[in-house]
C-alpha cells in the first residue's frame, strides 16, 4: 500500500535528517529520529506526535546545534521542513 503523499514526504524528511545526524556522529538524536521515522513510515500517527514532542523543553530538538557550520545549516533546514510537515499532519488529524 502506498503512503499518503504527506506521510511519505515527512518520512523522507526524517530520513534526510537521520542521515545528517548519522554523518555527524550524533547517536542520541539519530536514535530518536529513526524511531519516529519508522513509526511515520508505517503510517502510525504516534510517530508524528512523538516527533513534535522532541521539540519540547530547553534541550529539545529545536535547541540542537551541530559543531560544523555547514552541517548546522542543513540541520536547521531539514528540522524546519520536517516540523512544518508534521504540524500540518497534526492539524489535519485534529480536524477529523
Amino acid at each position: 500500500m502506498a503512503l499518503h503523499p504527506q506521510i511519505a514526504a515527512l518520512a523522507a524528511q526524517l530520513e534526510d535528517l537521520a542521515d545528517l545526524l548519522r554523518a555527524q556522529g550524533d547517536r542520541l538524536w539519530l536514535g530518536r529520529i529513526d524511531l519516529v521515522r519508522h513509526l511515520v513510515a508505517d503510517s502510525n500517527f504516534a510517530g508524528v506526535e512523538r516527533f513534535l514532542r522532541l521539540f519540547e523543553g530547553e534541550e529539545g530538538l529545536g535547541a540542537l546545534v551541530l559543531n560544523d557550520a555547514s552541517a548546522n545549516r542543513r540541520l536547521i533546514e531539514r528540522r524546519q521542513a520536517a516540523r512544518i510537515l508534521a504540524e500540518r499532519l497534526a492539524k489535519e488529524e485534529g480536524a477529523d
